[in-house]
């Protein structure tokens, strides 16, 4: 398999070499770019490579700039320190999106899911086949600040999510409340919906953490979670039939 790795901190492509070297496929790095400029001159001069390791964030700006420049039909694996680029690579040939520090392991099963769509690499990958796969993934995060220190929160350890006074703030199972830069919209869209559900324009919430579900007037739920909420968590008309239909674990 030939790669090219666009990375522009040294160490970084360094141990990216490594770990692809330990993987259980034939690599062949053949080149290292550290720039937009750089890459959309190596586009332009169509080498021959099966697939793009490409860190978001060059030397020289954002490596989506590329795809403005610079048509791309090579298979890439994004890899970055932080996952709101995550619905933006997915709009691009996308196989996979790596956080760092990567992991041996989630690098393998990258390399593996190119493998399985690799036939399908002539006409065009299917790309919303591989997002849903993605998207599912327990080991999505999301960014959020708490003091003036960058914090993460892992999608599996969040109980629910709740938009007020312009802030979307997660509440994991432990009860910690973290403040998150993303709108609710796209978190949603990162979730794995057989988990997740968005009960109303405020709320997301997670299966596990209901703990009682009440009727309520108008043909509406309200619903009783673990980690308590300091405000009645209705599930509005218009979305109790998906509700049922998520409970009995039914696609929507």
């Amino acid at each position: 398999m030939r790669i090219a790795i666009f990375e522009d901190e040294v160490h970084n492509s360094e141990r990216l070499i490594r770990l692809l070297k330990q993987c259980d496929v034939a690599v062949d790095v053949t080149a290292v770019i550290s720039s937009v400029a750089e890459g959309v001159k190596w586009l332009e001069e169509r080498h021959p490579v099966d697939l793009i390791l490409m860190d978001i964030q060059l030397s020289d700006g954002n490596c989506f700039e590329l795809f403005d420049q610079a048509e791309v039909k090579i298979p890439v694996i994004f890899t970055t320190a932080y996952d709101n680029f995550a619905l933006q690579a997915f709009k691009v040939n996308s196989i996979d999106y790596l956080l760092k520090p990567i992991e041996l392991k989630e690098l393998r099963r990258a390399l593996s899911k190119y493998e399985t769509f690799r036939p399908s690499t002539a006409p065009g990958i299917d790309i919303a086949k591989i997002a849903d796969e993605f998207l599912r993934r327990n080991s999505t995060r999301f960014i959020g600040k708490i003091n003036n220190q960058l914090v993460y929160v892992k999608a599996q350890d969040i109980a629910y999510l709740q938009f007020v006074k312009g802030i979307t703030y997660a509440t994991t199972t432990a009860g910690q409340r973290i403040p998150l830069d993303y709108s609710l919209d796209q978190i949603e869209r990162l979730l794995d919906k057989n988990l997740f559900f968005r009960i109303n324009r405020q709320f997301i919430i997670q299966l596990d953490t209901i703990r009682k579900i009440t009727t309520y007037y108008n043909s509406r739920l309200i619903l009783q979670l673990q980690p308590a909420v300091e405000m009645d968590v209705i599930i509005s008309r218009e979305r109790v039939a998906d509700f049922k239909s998520w409970l009995e674990g039914k696609g929507l």
